[in-house]
C-alpha cells in the first residue's frame, strides 16, 4: 500500500464512487466542479490510498475534515478517511486505517489526531475507537434541511502516550 497527494484522476475516481444507503450520504456529485476543486485544494491535503496502482481509498488532513457546526482548535490535526465502496463492511477497514495512521504519524510526529464522525455511522465510530481514538464530545450541525449529530474523537500522539515530548 502506498499514498500520494491527490491528482485530478484520483479525485475523479473517488467522486464517481457510489455507496449504498445509508452510506449514500457520502456520495459526491460528479457534475459539481466545486467538489473537484475542493478535492484538489492543497490546504485540504487529500491523499489517495493505492494498492496495486489502483485507488482503493483516500484520506484528508486539515480544515476539510472538520464539520461546520463543531468547535475546533489547532491542538489536533483533523483527519478524514474513506474506502472504495466494495471494500467497506468486510472487516478490512482497520488494516487500511491503521496504515494511514502510521503514515500520518510519521509525517507529523507528536501531533494528536482528531476525527469527526456522523453519529449514525457505527462502523466509522468503531473503526476509530479500535485505532485508539476516544470520544471527546458531541454536537449537532444543521445541513440544508436537516440536523445531524456528530461525535468528535481524539487520538493522542504515540510519542505523548509513551511519555515523550
Amino acid at each position: 500500500m502506498r499514498f500520494r497527494s491527490f491528482c485530478p484522476a484520483d479525485a475523479l475516481i473517488t467522486i464517481a464512487w457510489r455507496y449504498p444507503a445509508p452510506y449514500s450520504a457520502y456520495n459526491l456529485d460528479p457534475q459539481d466542479p466545486k467538489i473537484l476543486a475542493a478535492l484538489l485544494r492543497p490546504d485540504y491535503n487529500y491523499h489517495a490510498i493505492l494498492q496495486n496502482d489502483g485507488v482503493i481509498g483516500f484520506f484528508l488532513l486539515g480544515p476539510d475534515a472538520r464539520v461546520r457546526g463543531g468547535t475546533y482548535d489547532d491542538a489536533a490535526l483533523d483527519i478524514g478517511f474513506g474506502l472504495r465502496p466494495d471494500l467497506t463492511g468486510r472487516g478490512r477497514g482497520s488494516a487500511y486505517f491503521n496504515a494511514v495512521l502510521r503514515y500520518i504519524e510519521a509525517q507529523t510526529p507528536g501531533r494528536a489526531l482528531r476525527a469527526t464522525v456522523v453519529d449514525w455511522n457505527e462502523r466509522a465510530k468503531r473503526l476509530c475507537q479500535r485505532a485508539g481514538f476516544r470520544v471527546i464530545g458531541q454536537f449537532v450541525a444543521q445541513h440544508e434541511d436537516k440536523k445531524e449529530e456528530y461525535v468528535m474523537l481524539l487520538k493522542a500522539s504515540e510519542t505523548r502516550q509513551a511519555g515523550g515530548r
